[in-house]
This record gives structure tokens, C-alpha cells and sequence, in this order.
């Protein structure tokens, strides 16, 4: 394909400067037809498109102004706010990763967080929208938005007549009449401030799912090597924190003191260590680290092995139940059956390795009780979850407010559930959701199950083998571990794993493809980076 660059310095050979112009034309021209497109994205131009915003003046493009970067070259206000927005995204998902680990009590840690997403939110409103556009994208924005007016809804006080209607409220009524305020307005919700702090809960993931939306995929990856980095340092943690040195805890927590890592609850971080497993594999394949591709595939096959031994020694039976799940998808990601054919000898190796360390992690302690645990029956979500789903019918179908589990579970409670620590979640999502927010919420849910399943086979479908496969891949089986994690428990409810979710959410819904990985060299003999 062959364009008639303006500016060029004769001929078809284009200038940067014209290469720039014609990639702005070209996406603010609504009439170009989808196969020249679809031949600029083959062409790798993209980034010539996401970089339009420093075209020559003459198109009335603002921000190209040349600037002085003090002997590292001639640089454009645009590639400096491109680089902060990769600090913003950085710095808001390393927040994450440091403080977001605690339980909803862990008051400071959260606030930190919170105001991190502020911060983040605050940057790109100032800069303007700067992210692909597409049905994916619009549609997730949509759910998100349905999201926050939902919190919005729940905290607007109702007249009398309205709110006595609602089911549920019968004992809230009674206090009422005793007290003489039986005219009272009240909010939708039971407990408005926990919904308020709910929504508050939303401010890092929305922040964070914006950030990364406005990153190229090469700093996208890099936000997927910072979560395998705090997989790692917390995987050591696990390892050490078995030996004995019960006082290396990040957060006070009365449950788990083995096996928490970098979290205050031990199956939140099994679940973090899970799915780094498969952005380990594919960031082996996708980002170019070593100049010998069995070194590198090596090196990816460590940091899955530790990965997977600091699941065993989380003591988390869901975590263990999805580590095979985790393992599997390695093998497409590293290379597929295709990879073993081309060396056997090592295949097998590694087989015979995996398989004698499976043997004597077995026979640990630690395994053991891992394993004991799977036949607990008298466990405590299995007591209470009866209850929860009494509190869940009567409260249909508009819930009880997002935030409000702990006062309406105490209010359902039997006398067989009650125990000597008091029951802070549903240990079930998708229950906790049904309950607080009802049939609109379960609404929520299903759409967003639609939106992952018509996104990841809009990015899927015939992309094996492309620069794309892997990658998505990654991110979706990170997305469905964290689902399924949610069916036994509530890995979204810490906002570390919160932004984790929603870097993989973005990742998977931005249109943007991924390229070829390369090897730049800055000097002879001195390996270069990921360009």
C-alpha cells in the first residue's frame, strides 16, 4: 500500500514529520474507507496515530511545540503527557499493589488508594480523552456508569410512603413507630455511609481501567510485569512466612497467618499468585528479555514453578482448585504443542521434574492440610450461606445497599451460624451482590458476562498466532480466575485485586493491536529494551 505522503521530501518517501500529518488525516477522516485502515494497522502505523497530536501546525494540531529535553533530543508536549500518563497508571496500580492488599477496615491503606484514583482521574480529565474508541470500550463505560448511578440511587433519601414499600424493612419500621418517626425520609439504602464508602471502593478501579485505556500496549505490558513482580515478592513472602517468621505479615488479620503474603487473607493472594501464573508464560513469549529464546522461556518456566509452589503454600483450597486451570493455559501461552515437538527431549525433562516436585510438595505438611481442608463440611461458609440466601429472598428485588452485609446478615443470622468472630462478607460475590443490590445488580453482572464473552471472542477469533493471541488470552483467564474465585469468596472486594481486574479489562477491551516484540540495542553488545 503506497500513500501520497504531503510534506515528504520527494517521491513516496515520507518524512517523519509527513508520516505524522497523513496518520492525522487519516483518523480524524470519517470517509477513509476500512480496508485503507485496516492496511494502516497491518502497516504498524497506529502508533503513528495514537502520536497524531504532534503533527506539523499546519494542521491546527495543539501541543506541537517542540520542546528542549536538556541533551536528550528534541521532544513534543504531547510525548511528555504521554509519558505521564504512563506514571499516573504506574503510580495508581504500585499504590495498589503496596496498600490495597488490607481488609475493608484497613481505613489508611484504603484512603491512600482512593486518593491515588482521585489523583489519576483528576490527570485525565485535565488532558483530555486521548484512549481508543469502540463498541467494546463504549459498552464497558455503560456498565460502569449504570454502576455508579446505582450507588447514586441507593443513597437518596424517599419519602415515607415510598420507602415503607420496600420489602425488607419491617423491623427498620417497627424502631421507627416505637421512636415516634414514623414520617421519617430515609435513604433506598439501610446504612448510606457504607454505600457511600462503597462508592468510594469504585474510585481506584475506574481510575485505574481510564489509566490504562489511554496507555500503547507497550506500557500496557509493562503494567503486567509490575503485577507479576508483586506476585513474586509475595510468593517469597509465603515461603518465608511457612518457615515460622509469622511477625513478616503486611496487615493484622485474627485468620491465616501463613500464607497471606503481600495480602491480609490468604485465598486474595492465592488468587493474585494464580493468575500471574499465565501473564508469566505469555510476558516470556511477549516481551523480549533475553537474546536466546530458550533462556527466556527458561527463566518463565522459574517464575511459574515458584508461583505455583507459593499457591500450595497459601493453604487456600480455591486457589488450588484453580492453579490447573492456571497451568493449562501455559501451554498455548509458551508456545503450544508446537514447542514440544521442536524440543522433546526438554518437554520431557520438564514433564519428569513438574511431576517429582508434584510428588514431594505432596507429602509437605503443608499440602496435607491444604488438602484436609477440601473435606471440611462443617466449614464455616457452608453453616451460614443457608442464612445469607433467607436475607437475599427477603430483600428482593431491590436489595438492601451496596455496603449494608453486615447488619442485614446479623438480622438473618441462626443460631447455628453464630460464632466467636462476627461473619464480615458473604464469602460468595455474586451472593453479597444479590443481596445488596438486587435484580439490578444481578442485571450488572449478566451484562457484564455478555460484554467478556462477545469482547473476548471478537479478540480471539482468528488470532492465533498473531502478536494479539497471547496476550488476550492472558488477561482473560486472569479475568475468569478472578470470577470464579468470586463464586467462594470476595478477591474484588480488596482494591489491589480491584485494579488488577480492571487493568485486565482494559486490556481486553482497548482496539489497539499488539506488535511483533523487538530487541533494540542502544550499544554493540549490550542488550537493549522492549520496544
Amino acid at each position: 500500500m503506497q500513500f501520497d505522503w504531503p510534506l515528504s521530501g520527494g517521491g513516496n518517501a515520507p518524512t517523519n514529520q509527513s508520516r505524522e500529518c497523513c496518520a492525522f488525516w487519516l483518523s480524524r477522516t470519517s470517509w477513509v474507507g476500512g480496508d485503507v485502515k485496516k492496511g494502516i494497522f497491518q502497516e504498524g502505523l497506529w502508533d503513528d496515530l495514537d502520536r497524531a497530536y504532534r503533527c506539523h501546525p499546519k494542521f491546527g494540531v495543539r501541543d506541537a511545540r517542540p520542546i528542549e529535553d536538556h541533551g536528550r533530543g528534541k521532544v513534543t508536549l504531547a510525548q511528555d503527557i504521554r509519558r505521564g500518563d504512563f506514571v499516573v497508571a504506574a503510580g495508581l496500580l504500585g499504590l495498589a499493589l503496596l496498600a490495597g492488599g488490607g481488609s475493608p477496615v484497613a481505613s489508611l491503606q484504603r484512603m491512600i488508594v482512593e486518593l491515588g484514583g482521585v489523583v489519576a482521574l483528576g490527570w485525565f480529565f485535565v488532558r483530555g480523552w486521548r484512549a481508543p474508541r469502540g463498541r467494546s470500550v463504549t459498552t464497558a463505560f455503560i456498565l460502569i456508569g449504570a454502576l455508579v448511578v446505582l450507588v447514586i440511587v441507593q443513597t437518596i433519601p424517599l419519602p415515607p410512603g415510598v420507602w415503607h414499600s420496600l420489602p425488607g424493612r419491617g423491623a427498620v419500621i417497627d424502631v421507627l413507630n416505637v421512636v415516634g418517626a414514623p414520617d421519617t425520609w430515609l435513604a433506598f439504602s439501610l446504612d448510606p455511609t457504607a454505600t457511600r464508602e462503597a462508592g468510594y471502593f469504585l474510585i481506584a478501579p475506574i481510575a485505574m481501567f481510564v489509566a490504562t485505556l489511554h496507555l500503547n500496549r507497550d506500557e500496557q505490558l509493562k503494567l503486567l510485569v509490575l503485577i507479576v513482580g508483586a506476585a513474586l515478592i509475595s510468593a517469597i513472602l509465603v515461603m518465608i512466612q511457612a518457615q515460622g517468621a509469622l511477625w513478616l505479615t503486611l496487615y493484622d488479620a485474627p485468620h491465616a497467618t501463613k500464607g497471606k503474603g503481600i495480602f491480609a487473607n490468604k485465598n486474595h493472594n492465592a488468587a493474585l499468585l494464580v493468575l500471574a501464573i499465565p501473564l508469566a508464560a505469555m510476558l516470556g513469549r511477549s516481551m523480549v528479555w533475553f537474546r536466546q529464546p530458550s533462556t527466556q522461556r527458561t527463566v518463565a518456566g522459574i517464575v511459574i514453578a515458584v508461583l505455583a509452589v507459593a499457591v500450595v503454600g497459601c493453604l487456600s483450597r480455591a486457589g488450588l482448585a484453580l492453579l490447573p486451570v492456571a497451568l493449562v493455559a501455559c501451554v498455548p501461552l509458551m508456545g503450544g504443542w508446537a514447542l514440544v515437538r521442536r524440543y522433546p527431549k526438554i518437554a520431557v525433562a520438564f514433564l519428569a521434574i513438574l511431576l517429582a516436585a508434584a510428588v514431594v510438595i505432596a507429602q509437605s505438611s503443608i499440602a496435607q492440610e491444604t488438602l484436609d481442608r477440601f473435606g471440611a463440611t462443617q466449614e464455616g461458609r457452608y453453616v451460614f450461606w443457608p442464612d445469607v440466601l433467607t436475607a437475599i429472598r427477603q430483600f428482593l428485588p431491590w436489595g438492601s445497599g451496596l455496603g449494608t452485609f453486615v447488619p442485614v446478615f446479623r438480622m438473618a443470622e441462626s443460631l447455628e451460624a453464630v460464632h466467636q468472630t462476627f461473619t464480615n462478607h458473604a464469602h460468595s460475590d455474586f451472593m453479597e451482590i444479590a443481596l445488596e443490590a438486587g435484580v439490578p445488580g444481578v442485571i450488572l453482572v449478566l451484562g457484564f458476562v455478555g460484554w467478556l464473552i462477545t469482547t473476548a471472542w471478537a479478540r480471539l477469533r482468528g488470532r492465533i498466532g498473531t502478536p494479539d493471541f497471547a496476550p488476550m488470552l492472558a488477561v482473560l483467564v486472569g479475568i475468569v480466575i478472578l470470577l470464579a474465585a468470586s463464586i467462594v469468596d470476595y478477591p474484588l472486594r480488596t482494591l489491589l485485586l480491584a485494579c488488577v481486574f480492571a487493568v485486565f479489562a482494559a486490556i481486553l477491551a482497548s482496539p489497539t493491536p499488539f506488535r511483533v516484540p523487538t530487541l533494540l540495542q542502544s550499544k554493540p553488545g549490550r542488550q537493549g529494551r522492549y520496544r
